[in-house]
């Protein structure tokens, strides 16, 4: 009697434990992306980051997941990833494909994917679904499970086992997304709480999460998000206590919140540097955003107190005439009223059998641009506006551009050198298109799209670091584009003097490419003494600031006690007659804005990306 009793007790408990938890099932949340359109796109309004590297390789992942019938036939879209276009680096995405399908993708640094896919653990449509992937179990643990709602439904032994290496985490981690233009993968459904485990959970376990909650005591359990609890477009904290937050960045900002963000600066800004990055989609389609860039230049440059546009390569996109007719009509706009320089990009130089279209478009002796350069600096061969150098002074401060060409080789390294040593009170700005990659480190022959991938004669940005960036402490900055990021990157570096060098990278190019042409500019703001400065995008197509995550860049520069006294006016050569008059602008959407701090500094703040070691 009492054994029989004690069954029905026991009966009724799990009976109650099952209503309770179904209930809290049926009663589940999670954080949905909010959308906005964007010229004719629709996209996410913003991505979550974390700044935190992991130090162990991830070896079980686990979500809830909630995925709307009407977009089931769809790529639903990433848990847990970090992927980025235009590069080769490792990666790894945990994500819901097309019908359901948990997918777990690996990449390597030579561009191969290793692409899992569970077929027979489709997640189920309208309702809440635990979905588990466990990397590195089975025969010679190079087996992968899939659970769903605790059950084993899948597993799959690779012909081709890949053990990741922890270089899948050099890219920074993003939860619901990745780092495709726009956060274009974002997870489409409805994403509840996500746990990583460094160990491989087994099926006991596995169900345990399922049933009862991921154990915040698990020493294995690297990272936890109860987006359950979380509030959308907000910092969502690593429950696991590891220091894996969250934090929350909007693609685009309101002028309004942009004055709040510099508000808090305490600084006020006095002149701009302008930076020009990638036009080349522009050049080619969308003229009339090219237009409008243009349209913005000359009509704020002056109110902006702009002292310099710098365009950083790529100004075509095939090297066409055509291509260079178009982009000649815009540039020759501010002959006479915007001192500029240019540096040619791969496009630009290396297409239609090398076509010298570059210099033909600027090299002519009796050309506006050409006299700039002349009068204000000087060439590494007279003929060739490819590899120049310009001064400009404001107030008590004077500045030195150095334009390199893509992929500069050695003769032009030691050319530039010798400018800088010639220049030695000056602080020197160097351009070109092809230096730092999108994970914040510079370019080497292991790299997608490095210039030796062009040209075995070229110089990769790691080589242009040790050859000529590292040796000069007048140096303050090194901009180059051709690698696409939404955020503007910017990794600060010791030079042989200790003196600190800031690369940056500012190439939105994708972006502007997916939105039918952005025109974005890069503002760096200074303040009167330069010893400090802000970076922002600017979209004057749609009028709005983009990528609120460039705030997190703060810049400050030393400046020295004692300012030479010698002052060089820029010299504007005479506005050649072939210069288009400035329309008013024709604006889009009225807007918004992202930020970016820059600041050069003893102590300069770091990036959000994971800044990699490479092995030499």
């Amino acid at each position: 009697m009492k054994k029989t009793l004690s069954v029905i007790l026991s009966l009724i408990m799990l009976l109650q434990s099952a209503l309770l938890f179904a209930s809290a099932k049926d009663s589940m949340s999670g954080i949905t992306f909010e959308r906005m359109k964007t010229g004719s796109t629709n996209h996410p309004v913003g991505y979550y980051e974390t700044a935190k590297r992991p130090d162990k390789m991830f070896r079980t992942y686990e979500a809830w997941v909630y995925i709307p019938k009407s977009i089931y036939s769809s790529r639903v879209g990433a848990i847990l990833a970090n992927y980025q276009s235009f590069t080769k680096d490792q990666y790894v995405n945990f994500e819901i494909h097309q019908n359901g399908v948990p997918r777990l993708a690996i990449g390597d640094d030579a561009g191969n994917m290793y692409d899992y896919r569970f077929t027979g653990a489709a997640v189920p449509a309208d309702q809440w679904t635990h979905v588990a992937i466990v990397y590195g179990t089975g025969i010679q643990n190079k087996q992968l499970y899939c659970y769903i709602n605790g059950n084993l439904k899948h597993k799959t032994n690779p012909e081709e086992w890949y053990e990741a290496s922890m270089e899948i985490f050099d890219n920074a981690l993003c939860l619901a997304g990745d780092y495709r233009s726009l956060n274009e993968q974002a997870f489409r459904g409805t994403l509840g709480d996500v746990a990583i485990f460094s160990d491989v959970r087994n099926a006991v376990e596995i169900a345990s999460d399922y049933k009862s909650g991921v154990p915040l005591d698990d020493s294995d359990l690297m990272m936890y998000f109860e987006l359950s609890k979380a509030q959308p477009a907000s910092f969502v904290p690593d429950k696991s206590g590891n220091g894996y937050d969250m934090s929350y960045y909007r693609f685009w900002l309101t002028e309004d919140e942009m004055k709040a963000i510099r508000a808090e600066d305490g600084y006020e800004y006095e002149y701009v540097l302008a930076f020009l990055p990638d036009m080349q989609y522009m050049t080619q389609t969308n003229t009339n955003s090219l237009r409008i860039m243009y349209d913005w230049l000359v009509g704020e440059g002056k109110q902006k107190n702009i002292k310099y546009v710098l365009g950083l390569g790529d100004m075509t996109n095939s090297n066409s005439q055509r291509e260079w007719n178009t982009i000649t009509k815009q540039t020759d706009r501010l002959n006479g009223y915007i001192p500029y320089s240019f540096v040619p990009g791969n496009h630009d130089v290396l297409l239609n059998n090398k076509l010298e279209l570059f210099n033909k478009a600027y090299a002519k002796k009796t050309g506006y641009y050409y006299q700039h350069v002349a009068a204000n600096g000087g060439f590494f061969k007279e003929d060739s506006v490819r590899n120049t150098y310009l001064t400009f002074s404001v107030g008590d401060i004077n500045y030195l551009i150095i334009n390199l060409d893509f992929g500069a080789t050695g003769d032009i390294l030691e050319w530039a050198g010798g400018v800088l040593e010639a220049h030695p009170e000056h602080r020197a700005i160097l351009t070109t298109h092809g230096y730092l990659n999108a994970d914040g480190t510079t370019l080497d022959n292991t790299d997608y799209a490095d210039p030796t991938d062009y040209d075995k004669s070229f110089t990769s940005g790691e080589e242009m670091w040790e050859k000529l960036v590292s040796k000069h402490e007048n140096i303050d900055m090194i901009v180059s584009g051709h690698m696409h990021h939404d955020s503007i990157v910017c990794t600060p570096r010791q030079g042989d003097a200790g003196n600190t060098v800031y690369q940056i990278l500012m190439d939105p190019q994708t972006t502007c490419k997916n939105l039918g042409g952005l025109g974005v500019i890069g503002l760096m703001y200074f303040t009167a003494d330069g010893s400090r400065a802000r970076v922002e995008y600017y979209s004057t197509v749609f009028e709005k600031y983009f990528c609120e995550s460039n705030k997190n860049i703060e810049l400050v520069f030393e400046v020295p006690v004692e300012e030479t006294s010698a002052v060089e006016e820029t010299t504007l050569a005479p506005s050649t007659d072939h210069t288009t008059e400035a329309t008013e602008p024709i604006h889009g959407e009225k807007g918004c804005g992202a930020s970016i701090i820059a600041s050069f500094v003893i102590i300069p703040a770091l990036p959000l990306f994971f800044v990699k070691k490479k092995k030499r």
